[in-house]
Formats: C-alpha cells, structure tokens, sequence
C-alpha cells in the first residue's frame, strides 16, 4: 500500500542526511557538495563554484507520469527554507525560468556559461532514489494502486503513514493557509460564541463540511448568505474562514473575492479545493456572468486550453463548498445584465437570509456584548488571534476514520445525512429542493462530527438545529417545494398578463341579441393593437362571475415568456397545464395546449394558449 507524508517528514528521513550527497542523490562523477555548494570538480581541471547548497530530496511525477521532476530545497541567506519541483522540462532549452526561480529564492548561482552550462548538466542528469507523486490541486487523493486518501495541503498533508510522498505542485503555491493561535483559543473565543446563533453555527459547520463533499461523492456547489449591509454577514464567513486560514481584509486572507475574471477563479477554486470557498459580496460580480460563473464552480472543471506545442492542456479541477454573502440575490443580480438564473443554477448557489428572525442581523446571542456591532468586533479580534488550526486537527481526524474503515463514508457520515433528510424534507418535495436540502444536510452532519472530533464544544444537536433553521428560512423564501421552473414560469406568465393585459391582447366581445345573432364574436370598434400578444374576452365561471379568459400567440410564449428563463416551450406549456393555468384538449390521443379558440372576425379559430383566469388570482 502506498505511503503518504507531509514533506516536512521528508527532511528528517535518514536517507541524504548529509550534504555530500545532495540529499540523496547519486552524484554524477565530477560533481561534489560542499558545505559552500554544488561543486564541478573535474579530475584534470581546476574545481569551479556552480551555486549554493541545496539538497534533493525526490524525484517527483504526476500520476500518469508525463512531467518528470525534482523536488529540490535549500535555505537562503536568512535561513528561510524553500522548495522548488522543478519540471524537468525545462531544461531542455535555456533553462532561463529554472535559474530565476533559484536565485529569486536566495540561492546563489555562478553567472558564468561555463558554470551554468554544469549546473542543468547535473540536474539534468541526477538520480535521486526517493519519489514524490505531485498533484496540481488541494483536497483528497487516492493512490495510483488504491488504499486509504490523503489530503494535500500547501507543505503538508494529512494521510495514513508509509509508503510514498505527495506534494502540492502549484507555483507558486497558495499562501492563504496561514495559522494563528491555538486550536484550544479558536474553540474558546470562536466556536463558542457560536452557540446560539443559528448562522454562525451553520457557517462553521459549512467550513468542516468542505472535505465532505467529495467523500460524499456529492456535487459542489453553495449558500449565499443575503442581507442589509452592516448586518454580520461577512462576520459569519470570517468565523467559517477561520477553520481554515486568516480572516477577510488581512494579508493572505482564506476569504476571497467576487470581483475576479473566470480564469482567476479557476485559480482561486484549485486552491481551496477539497476545503471552504470563501467569497464575500457577490454583488461585486460581473452580472452577466454570475449564471456561468456558478455553473464553473459548483461544475469542478474549467476551460479547456490549447498547448503551445498542440493539442489540449488537461483542464483544471476542484471539489469545494462556496459559502458567499451579499446584499442581494444571484438571480437580482443576473437580471441587471437582462439575464435570468435557470433552476439548475439557482440550487447550485442557495440564496439564504442572513438576518436570523428576532435577533440582531445576523446574530441571535451576544454572549454578554451589549449590541450587535459590540459582538461583531469581539468575533474579529478572536478570528484575528485564532485561525488555521481546526481544519488541520479535522483532516487528521478524517484521515484516521477513513484509514481505519474504507466505508466510513457510506456507513457514518451517509448515514447522518440520510437521517437529518429524513426528518426535515418532506417525501413528495421536487427533486431541486431534495438537491438543496442534502447540501444542507451534509453541513448539519459535519458539525456534529466536529464535535464529535472534539473541536467546537458546540452541544449535540446543535449543528443539526442551525441546518434546519436554515432549510426553513429558504423555504419559505422559495416558495415552497415544488420546481422552481414551475414557480419561475408560473410567475413569468402573472407578470406579463398583468404588464400587458389591456395593451397588448386585443379585446373581442361575445355574440349576443345586441349583434343580430352573429355567430363570431367581433372586434371591439376602433381598437388599435401594437405588437398584439393575443385577444382577450370575458367568459362567465361556475359561480356566475365574469372573468377575463386571455389567449396569448404560442410563438409570444415561446419568445417572450419561456426563452428568457431557459425553457423550451412544449416544457413549460406543460408545467402550467399540470398547474391548471392553460386549458388543454385531447387531438389523437396527445393532450394539447395550444388549441383552436373561439372564432374571431377577420382571424378565425387561432391556436392559442388559452389562459384560466387562476393564472391571475
């Protein structure tokens, strides 16, 4: 089975302990390491400098073995250590990037060609005994062979013991995993003014349900937390951001921002694969991009890119839990750019309100502050000391159940999320809200294992409460639980009725004495129509009241009403035929919805979309 370690654990193996061997590597003939550095001695030739010591620790490939490296380390003129995998490619022509990258680190190299010329020589040609797998993203990785994952993070990971390296092969790589304080201070002075604030519960929960996702074989995706400004939201994902780095507004803060390009998000989202996405006020967003920009994230996949040489590069990956706050809603933000959220968008990043009923914003309990804002600065300075350190101890935990049982994931963490689905989500709810409430279910389950981990000292139950409070808030939001397509269309057909009743649909009356018996009804006298959507007339319902019947032209509908939320037309004449909006008749066999109405002087019997009047009610 296959080893994983940190590579801090690299440096204290036995094997090239000494500077003599370049850290284990096998010395080319001609080459020596001296306490000064690397060496060319030639044995009928006078000794020359090359560079600085440096030790090799492995030689270092992917999983499919296609970009051979060497994992290299020295320390600069400060004793500040670095290492550098460097691809192995690279020397095949000037090897410009590889000498820039050693001297920018402090490593002193010989200027001259002669010198240079000896160096990518000796790296070009050393062979080190040890390996090291390199992998281009955070979270968890399974051995070539199989056993038990392992979690990279920047300089470490976290895995069963034994067997071969794997390291973080990113340049340069993330900063933002920075660590403060204590484990003991996080949990006193954090978590524990969590307890009876149902958002910050549920937002520090969402931070350890980060490496969840992908164990759970679940999609990514998000909670957009939504509220007035200076309500605490952003205090809510500074506390989730703590699990894992520094807080928003700090050098090489965990949060991160809307307001980049979508190839700095792709870069943004490797790097905190496997862990929390933090991303604070979405409405900095580029609103005509938020619907595939939610799409890329939530999908795990970027844009496919061409190699210089040809052919395509692989595509970037991740697997992460996007916790987001704004003032206002992805779809309201969509819509300033004329563009709506399709269904599939809208359960990728769920649209939550940040400000807990009867509390102060965000906040329910303030542990003894006098206000909110008193509350909110006393969560900064704490996240300010204590951050980084919980999500270390919660890998090295998940790492351990995962090492000891193979199941672990079906058999614990599945198990407290089908029991948490059980008991709030209702059987006969649309597959969208079941979608939704399973990403809500997993954050439940992660804070009680927390817990159960030892790391909040929030009581039992308590993560599990946050989730449902938050479930019900979206809710009753939503709508409901049935599709959002069928509100979302149901809504969009209201609208232009209501918009565009007397406008746009052409008034006709019925026939009667006072039209000598005729058998169509006629048009109204004098009536001028622009950009006519259908006819309207009046029909007498089953408790004797006159109401308004409208009969809107299909290719309106289609252009006008379905297009712009995503839908083909037959789906959503459907959708609101199943919701009693559209009359329906049977031609064939086939129950249609486009049908032959009244005759209308001058027309005749169009087909149309005859509108109930519960469409309006």
């Amino acid at each position: 089975m296959t080893k994983t370690i940190s590579l801090s654990e690299a440096k204290r193996r036995k094997r090239g302990a000494g500077q003599d061997g370049g850290g284990g590597a096998e010395l080319l003939p001609g080459f020596e390491m001296r306490p000064d550095g690397l060496w060319r001695v030639p044995p009928d030739d006078r000794p020359a400098w090359l560079c600085g010591p440096f030790r090799i620790l492995a030689e270092s490939r992917p999983a499919g073995g296609d970009d051979w490296g060497l994992l290299l380390e020295w320390a600069d003129r400060d004793g500040v250590a670095h290492r550098y995998a460097m691809p192995r490619r690279l020397l095949a022509g000037e090897a410009v990037e590889v000498l820039g990258r050693l001297a920018a680190c402090g490593l002193g190299v010989n200027r001259s060609a002669t010198a240079r010329q000896s160096l990518l020589q000796f790296l070009a040609l050393v062979r080190v005994p040890e390996r090291v797998r390199t992998v281009q993203r955070t979270g968890w990785h399974r051995p070539p062979e199989g056993g038990a994952p392992s979690f990279v993070l920047p300089g470490r990971s976290f895995g069963p013991e034994g067997g071969e390296l794997v390291m973080l092969d990113l340049d340069p790589p993330p900063s933002i995993y920075r660590r403060a304080g204590t484990l003991e201070g996080w949990r006193a002075e954090v978590a524990a003014r969590c307890i009876g604030n149902s958002r910050l519960i549920f937002a520090a929960s969402a931070a350890f349900a980060a490496p969840l996702l992908e164990l759970a074989g679940d999609e990514g995706g998000g909670i957009n937390l939504r509220g007035a400004s200076s309500s605490g939201k952003t205090t809510a994902v500074d506390v989730a951001a703590s699990v894992w780095g520094g807080p928003s507004k700090t050098a090489d803060s965990f949060v991160r921002s809307w307001r980049s390009t979508s190839n700095a998000l792709e870069a943004t989202a490797q790097a905190h694969s496997g862990a929390l996405l933090p991303l604070d006020e979405l409405g900095q967003a580029e609103p005509a991009e938020v619907g595939a920009t939610l799409y890329m994230l939530a999908n795990g996949l970027g844009k496919a890119r061409a190699r210089a040489s040809g052919g395509n590069r692989q595509a970037a990956s991740w697997v992460t839990l996007l916790l987001s706050s704004s003032e206002e809603s992805a779809a309201s933000l969509a819509a300033q750019a004329g563009r709506g959220l399709r269904a599939g968008q809208e359960v990728r990043l769920l649209d939550v309100p940040a400000m807990a009923p009867g509390g102060w914003g965000v906040f329910e309990a303030l542990h003894g502050e006098p206000d909110g804002a008193a509350f909110a600065g006393a969560l900064r300075r704490a996240v300010l000391a204590h951050h980084g350190t919980a999500a270390p101890s919660w890998l090295s935990w998940l790492a351990a159940r995962l090492a000891e049982a193979n199941d672990w994931p079906a058999a614990v963490l599945g198990a407290r999320v089908r029991s948490w689905l059980a008991a709030h989500v209702p059987a006969q709810a649309d597959g969208q809200v079941h979608r939704a409430a399973r990403r809500l279910a997993l954050v439940a389950a992660a804070g009680e294992l927390a817990s159960a981990a030892g790391l909040t000292g929030w009581p039992e139950g308590a993560a599990e409460a946050a989730a449902a409070a938050i479930f019900a808030d979206w809710l009753t939001e939503r709508g409901g639980t049935g599709s959002a397509e069928e509100r979302n269309i149901v809504a969009a057909l209201r609208r232009f009725i209501g918009l565009h009743g007397a406008a746009r649909f052409e008034r006709v009356r019925e026939p009667g004495e006072e039209d000598g018996g005729q058998t169509e009804a006629p048009l109204i006298e004098g009536a001028r129509i622009a950009q006519r959507a259908g006819w309207r007339w009046e029909e007498i319902d089953g408790t004797g009241e006159r109401r308004w019947i409208h009969g809107l032209i299909p290719e309106v509908f289609a252009a006008e009403i379905a297009a712009p939320l995503g839908l083909e037309e037959r789906e959503a004449r459907a959708r609101l035929g199943r919701a009693g909006l559209l009359r329906g008749e049977r031609e064939g066999g086939e129950l249609r919805y486009a049908i032959k109405a009244k005759r209308i002087a001058g027309v005749g019997r169009p087909r149309l979309l005859v509108v109930e009047p519960a469409a309006l009610d």
